[in-house]
């Protein structure tokens, strides 16, 4: 009998394993084969939110949107409703109004919860580009699936990642045996300082939720220097919901109770009430006048502090949005070893005229500390056919301190052995620039921009250029040309410029003519890995231009972005002079970034690390040799840092880093 058992084990076995391979292609595929399109989808929706303090401190005040919970009641309760309108399961549009909120004012807190309630679940990532889905074909080797019955249609799929990393989640999930489709799922992870939990409950399978939850309850802790809050986001999907019969009727008792899905619970009753005894708890008649202008005063200047110097501006409506980083951020600073220490602050503001045409403002101002000065590019755009990418655009920057070495060498020849140039800084030379363009699609893949650009350059030091006898001013206009051609949707980009300077038109003395030809290429892999390929070349082909050497896609940023703005495709250890120097360049840039690559494996230290990334970046210039940079990076929640080395002619010239904060940086 015992024999008999041990001869028929393999085949229970290998029948197991069959079966739950079947079940796990299922699910991979199910999407792909079985699931409803969603493009075009609309739906109403109820959103109920709760905010618990454990622990809170001062610090929480500088924290992205939690200004509001900072101070007060430790204990918030929000309700709102609204429609979702989805282009794709990646891409929708959130229109919501709030119902009843005990938060002051009735603002938004912890607006990144909101990722929570509409994982993706059968993509790559369940949240943009972060978190790794398990239930994605491509990220199954991240984790180890364990499959058990559940009943005679289901079965319930464990998961847990085989390597400690925040972007990956562990949780199970209930599937239908037969399609594969997800019926519920919970999952746990950490995204940038919340530890969360999403419990999803999906739609049947002919309808457009069998992508969706229909029902979803997203809990988070977040612990940040002391603070400890849970914080609770639920959402029902699919309410049909109708408006009240007047606007005043949307916060009333009766309203409320017809739009929840179910009754609330006893702690978030209890929430409501607290706010409610401590609203009327109004002074004496005396008093009442004297003490409601203090504080009618009192949120204003709380109002002020929170909107343009905690954490930003963001208000909107159907036709205006306007947003405004925080005046004070240390968030916002960025360090690398050419550029030297930077601080930035972004605005955007936008009207909408129409879905085709708008109008948007998006100036950006920065400060360096490395040279002392301030920064900004102001641009105003006119968009008259989205579809199309028609615009017109007027812009007005100070660009960047440009140095130019042609002007030293000629004022050197001319005063040979009577001055010390070394302190001078005469090659050095602050720029001013308008500039004016418009850009169309003429076909689908091919684009024009025309334009004129107007610099005024000058001296640092104006006034020993005028004792050496020589211009502290210079101007130029030029006409721009830029074609650029995407041959195939998703394939690379081919960029040519032309600009040509004009003398004599708005007191300008430069002549010149410049070409440019640029091809980036950047490839999504799968689990989030990507390459990203950058070739270009441009001259000069008058040979008037001996004062200033100034190439569009060639040249020196003094105010960085973050890890996804500008460290790939730029040169980090590059000295600034050398974007001056030469009639022509040459360059090629590659970077290579995965969310589990290298140090990722490294017990305890992985765990911390979200993205790396390598870089090389090749360069040919006159009058020097073969330049490279090779450099590794990585990202977390905290923080993004790359080191990087230069050659000169395959000789080691430098080692030097870059250094950005990435804290809430997606809140």
């Amino acid at each position: 009998m015992v024999l008999g058992i041990f001869l028929y084990m393999p085949g229970i076995i290998f029948a197991r394993v069959v079966a739950d391979s079947l079940v796990m292609d299922r699910l991979f595929s199910y999407k792909r084969n079985m699931a409803p399109n969603i493009s075009g989808f609309k739906d109403d929706f109820y959103l109920k939110y709760t905010f618990r303090t454990i622990r809170r401190n001062p610090t929480l005040f500088f924290v992205p949107s939690m200004f509001s919970i900072a101070k007060g009641n430790r204990n918030y309760i929000g309700e709102n409703i609204g429609t979702i309108s989805f282009r794709s399961i990646e891409d929708y549009d959130i229109n919501q109004r709030t119902l009843k909120s005990t938060i002051p004012h009735n603002r938004k807190a912890m607006n990144v919860m909101m990722q929570f309630i509409i994982p993706n679940l059968y993509g790559i990532s369940l949240f943009g580009e972060y978190m790794l889905s398990p239930f994605n074909r491509s990220n199954r080797y991240f984790y180890r699936y364990r499959i058990s019955t559940v009943d005679s249609s289901k079965v319930c799929i464990t998961f847990r990642p085989k390597l400690d990393n925040t972007q990956l989640v562990d949780g199970f999930a209930v599937v239908d045996r037969y399609t594969g489709r997800i019926v519920s799922t919970r999952f746990n992870g950490e995204y940038d300082m919340v530890r969360f939990s999403v419990n999803a409950k999906m739609g049947e399978g002919d309808s457009p939720y069998a992508l969706l939850p229909k029902v979803c309850d997203s809990r988070a802790t977040f612990k940040f220097m002391g603070n400890d809050l849970r914080v609770r986001f639920y959402a029902d999907f699919g309410c049909a919901i109708s408006p009240p019969d007047s606007a005043k009727a949307y916060s009333s008792a009766d309203y409320l109770k017809s739009v929840r899905p179910d009754s609330l619970e006893t702690i978030e009753k209890l929430i409501y009430e607290k706010s409610e005894m401590d609203n009327g708890q109004l002074p004496d008649s005396a008093r009442k006048e004297e003490t409601g202008k203090k504080n009618l005063m009192m949120k204003k200047a709380w109002d002020i502090i929170d909107d343009y110097i905690i954490s930003g501006q963001d208000a909107s409506n159907q036709n205006v949005s306007v947003t405004l980083s925080p005046l004070f951020n240390p968030l916002y600073m960025s360090y690398s070893n050419s550029r030297g220490l930077a601080y930035k602050m972004d605005i955007g503001a936008r009207y909408n005229f129409s879905p085709e045409r708008f109008l948007t403002f998006s100036p950006r101002i920065g400060y360096n500390f490395k040279i002392k000065k301030f920064f900004f590019n102001t641009p105003l755009r006119y968009t008259f056919n989205s579809r199309r990418n028609g615009w017109v655009e007027i812009s007005w920057a100070n660009g960047n301190r440009i140095a130019n070495s042609s002007v030293l060498d000629i004022i050197r020849a001319e005063n040979r052995d009577t001055i010390d140039f070394s302190a001078l800084n005469l090659d050095y030379f602050d720029d001013e620039l308008v500039r004016i363009s418009g850009n169309l699609l003429l076909t689908r893949r091919i684009g024009v921009q025309l334009g004129v650009v107007y610099h005024r350059r000058t001296a640092v030091n104006e006034a020993e250029m005028e004792q050496l006898g020589k211009p502290s001013d210079y101007r130029s206009f030029a006409p721009v040309v830029k074609l650029s051609v995407v041959p195939y949707p998703g394939g690379p980009t081919f960029t040519a410029n032309y600009e040509r300077g004009l003398t004599n038109i708005l007191k300008s003395n430069i002549k010149y003519e410049r070409w440019e030809f640029d091809a980036s290429f950047k490839k999504a892999l799968r689990s989030l890995r990507q390459y990203s390929l950058r070739v270009g070349g441009g001259f000069y082909t008058n040979k008037s231009t001996d004062y200033f050497v100034d190439f569009a896609n060639f040249h020196e940023n003094y105010i960085p972005g973050g890890w996804d703005d500008d460290w790939t495709g730029d040169f980090q250890l590059l000295n600034s002079a050398w974007y001056n120097a030469s009639r022509y360049y040459l360059r090629a840039n590659a970077s290579y970034g995965s969310p589990l690559l290298l140090l990722t494996w490294i017990p305890l230290v992985g765990r911390y690390i979200e993205t790396e990334r390598v870089y090389l970046n090749l360069l040919q210039i006159q009058h020097t040799r073969p330049y490279s940079e090779i450099g590794y990076g990585l990202a977390n929640r905290y923080f993004s840092v790359g080191v990087f080395g230069s050659f000169l002619n395959g000789k080691l010239q430098e080692i030097g880093s870059k250094f950005t904060f990435e804290l809430f940086r997606r809140w």
